[in-house]
């Protein structure tokens, strides 16, 4: 019986090593974010752009909260945009060049 649950355990282990990261930068911005709650990448973005800046406030704002189990996603996508909408912001806008934009971005 120790064996067999040790196999069921490592394959326990490794289907959860298989969970796909989203890269938030290239993602379109119907991508579900919060599938229970229908928030979407484009709601996060918004949220960003109405001046939420915050895990926190974002997730008060979506009225989301951690039991949901999207408040590592809502962080990456702020890691991702909150500094690119900044620099937009207070830097006068992207002259379409990667280093204006920090080289963060791609193309």
């Amino acid at each position: 019986m120790r064996g067999l649950a040790g196999i069921f355990l490592r394959g326990a282990k490794m289907e959860a090593r298989e969970v796909e990261t989203v890269d938030w930068a290239r993602a379109p911005a119907d991508t579900p974010v919060c599938e229970a709650k229908e928030v979407f990448l484009r709601d996060i973005v918004q949220s960003i752009l109405d001046g939420y800046e915050t895990k926190e406030s974002v997730m008060d704002y979506l009225k989301l909260t951690e039991d949901d189990g999207c408040g590592d996603d809502v962080q990456a996508i702020l890691d991702v945009f909150v500094p690119v909408i900044n620099s937009w912001r207070f830097g006068g806008g992207c002259s379409g060049s990667c280093a204006s934009c920090g080289g963060g971005c791609a193309g």
